[in-house]
């Protein structure tokens, strides 16, 4: 793999309101850029924004691969010179709906994309489950994309670990609470190490009602080792500066 600049957004994105929550990622996705960044990565849902009690708004707000939402990401990728990973929730053909994550490259071309294959709890009802697991070449390395919930099954990072995978990104809407917030970072650490990859986790911050997310993006070493990791609220500190996940403002080398 090749040495480059990741910057994980983590923020508040609201539900419904596609076109505040694309202009906030465009500002965002600048910022990461001036800071150095190569390659920058969105949480699960940016454009919709994500409520677990709410699906038919995330589902009415759904664009196809060549909606407006990615044609803004694309360009954007393409002027700035930088990957980037969108997350959107995507028609897929009449009256359905995937929880997809879109990889993009440096001159604005899509590689490819992936569609989250563990639905829980009521998106079992409302949206289609992805069924392939590919890995993408990039100029960096190899990657590919588990979402959310998926990050819990080992087989979902293990078929891309063997596919030859040196870095898993994982876009994510996870929520906070007795638990949840000690299962994702352990279950990051768990699938950085039992795979010998690099695993990148964005999540969002903030809350909606009964609903409050858990922050904590991170990067993961091959073995395990916690390179850096937000708090939950740290959209909130950094509201006037950088809220790409970096306590240096630096972002991280991946060696």
């Amino acid at each position: 793999m090749n040495r480059f600049k990741i910057a994980l957004v983590q923020d508040f994105w609201e539900l419904g309101q596609v076109e505040k929550n694309v202009r906030k990622a465009e500002e965002k996705i600048r910022e990461a850029h001036a800071n150095g960044a190569d390659f920058i990565c969105l949480p699960e849902g940016f454009n919709t924004g994500y409520y677990c009690y709410d699906y038919e708004t995330m589902k009415a707000a759904a664009e196809p691969l060549d909606g407006p939402t990615i044609r803004r990401m694309q360009a954007l990728a393409g002027e700035l010179g930088v990957h980037l990973m969108a997350p959107v929730m995507r028609t897929a053909g009449t009256g359905i709906v995937e929880n997809t994550a879109v990889l993009i490259d440096d001159e604005g071309q899509i590689l490819g994309h992936y569609s989250k294959s563990h639905l829980v709890g009521n998106e079992q009802l409302h949206l289609n489950r992805g069924k392939s697991f590919p890995v993408f070449q990039t100029k960096y390395g190899k990657v590919g994309i588990v979402i959310c919930y998926d990050i819990c099954f080992p087989e979902t990072t293990r078929i891309l670990a063997l596919a030859g995978a040196d870095l898993i990104l994982c876009p994510s809407a996870w929520r906070d609470g007795s638990y949840f917030r000690d299962w994702l970072n352990k279950v990051s650490e768990v699938r950085a190490l039992d795979n010998n990859v690099f695993v990148a986790l964005v999540n969002y911050t903030g809350e909606l009602p009964d609903s409050p997310f858990c922050g904590c993006s991170q990067v993961i070493s091959p073995i395990g080792e916690v390179l850096g990791r937000c708090r939950p609220d740290e959209e909130k500190y950094y509201t006037r500066r950088s809220t790409w996940l970096s306590s240096t403002r630096r972002g991280w080398e991946i060696p």
